[in-house]
């Protein structure tokens, strides 16, 4: 193809791509702009105030010795579940043995004299004064002995209730005193997250809230109660709030931290629109790009609140308008669209 051609092709190419835009009067007719909508209707929104919480297990329950000794072993470590009767740690019974071997000495020797006695009393020659003391003596053996039996078997600490170990359990080779916590019990069959709620809001958190765990990768659960505290806090000015959680899988560990969000609801019907798409002008005034007759238009409107990521449109809307809520930075009033 020669250089004369070439050009002469190029030119009806250009004439061609005009004549598209030229309408059969000769004029110019802009492209309509492709754009993206939105109807929009009044709605009753349902807003959410987030805080952040901590996972706190439903009760503790503390597991320690009515005796002082050593620990000879300890059965259980932090994490662990454990059944109710279980063994979770020995000490040393050395010295409870031995008293209960005097007692049970000390018993015997109260039944036998107990029973050379009960000829002489069944004969006559034994005072009912006597008969009694001797009786009671015997009963106080067998009280003695009860008691060291209990001390040896209380050597043996099992736990009290069904639960996971938590933290603090002592180790084997430590010095035990009566009350001194050896481990603690959780009940995490349900957990609690506590949440410090500012004093303004307090009455907006009373419905089920959301609960999300960044730890078990944004796993979401829900409250099946609120528990809200009665005494602020002097210095925060927050009130405690805990969410009731039901946790069978055992997912929800204490000291988690989570976000927990209360929805709020809104009892007046209103109309919103995306924040992306309200514009303002030098004057400070609000707009949004409407379409009427397949044309853009710009209309002022008021607006209010955010809730999520909408605004709240209190003027300027009605039930039924079109909004431009994709391509309204390449409009501008009556340009034609397409949607």
């Amino acid at each position: 193809m020669t250089t004369k051609v070439y050009t002469m092709a190029i030119a009806l190419s250009i004439a061609i791509a005009l004549s598209g835009c030229t309408s059969r009067s000769g004029e110019k007719r802009p492209l309509a702009v492709r754009v993206e909508t939105e109807q929009v209707s009044s709605q009753i929104p349902t807003e959410s105030n987030a805080y952040v919480g901590q996972v706190e297990e439903q009760s503790a329950t503390t597991v320690s010795y009515t005796s002082m000794g050593t620990l000879e072993r300890v059965l259980v470590s932090e994490g662990q579940w454990v059944r109710r009767g279980q063994l979770i740690a020995v000490i040393n019974d050395a010295t409870a043995q031995s008293a209960m071997q005097s007692a049970k000495a000390q018993l015997d020797q109260a039944h036998d004299a107990l029973e050379r006695m009960r000829l002489l009393h069944d004969k006559g020659s034994l005072t009912d004064i006597k008969w009694v003391e001797i009786q009671s003596q015997v009963q106080q053996a067998e009280a003695q002995y009860r008691m060291m039996e209990k001390q040896v078997n209380d050597c043996r600490l099992v736990a009290p209730v069904s639960g996971v170990i938590g933290s603090g359990v002592m180790s084997a080779g430590e010095s035990v005193v009566p009350a001194m916590p050896v481990a603690r019990i959780l009940n995490i069959d349900h957990v609690k997250v506590r949440v410090a709620i500012p004093e303004q809001e307090i009455d907006e958190s009373k419905q089920v809230a959301t609960i999300t765990v960044d730890a078990l990768g944004g796993e979401q659960f829900k409250s099946h109660s609120i528990t809200r505290g009665v005494e602020g806090d002097l210095i925060t000015h927050t009130y405690t709030i805990y969410a009731n959680v039901s946790n069978p899988r055992h997912k929800l560990l204490p000291g988690m931290v989570c976000n927990v969000t209360f929805p709020v609801a809104s009892s007046k019907p209103v109309i919103t629109v995306p924040a992306r798409c309200v514009g303002q002008n030098p004057a400070g005034a609000r707009f949004v790009w409407v379409v009427k007759d397949k044309k853009a238009h710009l209309q002022t409107v008021t607006v209010g609140n955010a809730t999520g990521n909408r605004l709240i449109i209190t003027d300027g809307l009605k039930d039924g308008d079109i909004v431009i809520t994709e391509g309204y930075r390449k409009v501008g009033e009556n340009s034609e669209v397409r949607i």
